[in-house]
Parts: C-alpha cells; structure tokens; sequence
C-alpha cells in the first residue's frame, strides 16, 4: 500500500489563484477537482499505515501519525510537509502516477 488517490482542487474559496489538494474526497468549496493517483517516493521514510477506524494515515519518519489532510500541501506538485519534535520542517514531494 505504497499507492494512494487525491484530489488537485480549483477555485477554492479563499485560495482562488493555487490548487488545494484534499485526501477522501474532492474539497466542499473547490470549483472543480482532478483525480490524482499519487505514491510515496522510494526514498522516503514516510509510511502509509491505518488506525483503530480503518481511516488511511501517515505515519512520519520520527513517530507520529497525521489525517492525510493534515499534512498534504502543494501548489504545481502535491507534497507532505509536517514538522517534528523539534520544530524542524520536512518536505516530501509525492510521485504522481495517473492524472484522471
């Protein structure tokens, strides 16, 4: 489970001029959305993983567990920035597999 679906939305209000990419379904206020199936890069530390719900989360190279939402960010490209213990800032950009 290296592979994972998002949305690129446009429109966004509040966000009208860059793309917001959103997990699980398209963004409530967005005008129109793609469907991106998106991966992990090789090289990351990055885990997909799910919690006691079934819910899809991610699981960061020092131990914690975000929502996919929490984390996921990008305008040209989707990335997953979060920042650790010690409030240093880590960026992975994801691999895009399949625009729809």
């Amino acid at each position: 489970m290296n592979d994972f679906t998002i949305y690129r939305n446009y429109g966004v209000l509040g966000a009208e001029k860059r793309n917001i990419y959103t997990y699980g379904a398209p963004h409530l206020r967005g005008v129109c959305n793609d469907e991106l199936k998106v991966k992990l890069p090789d090289d990351c530390n990055w885990k997909l993983c799910e919690n006691n719900f079934g819910q899809t989360m991610i699981e960061a190279p020092w131990g914690w567990t975000y929502n996919l939402n929490e984390v996921l960010q990008g305008n040209e490209n989707p990335c997953l920035y979060a920042l650790d213990k010690d409030q240093k800032a880590h960026r992975v950009e994801l691999v895009i597999i399949e625009e729809k």
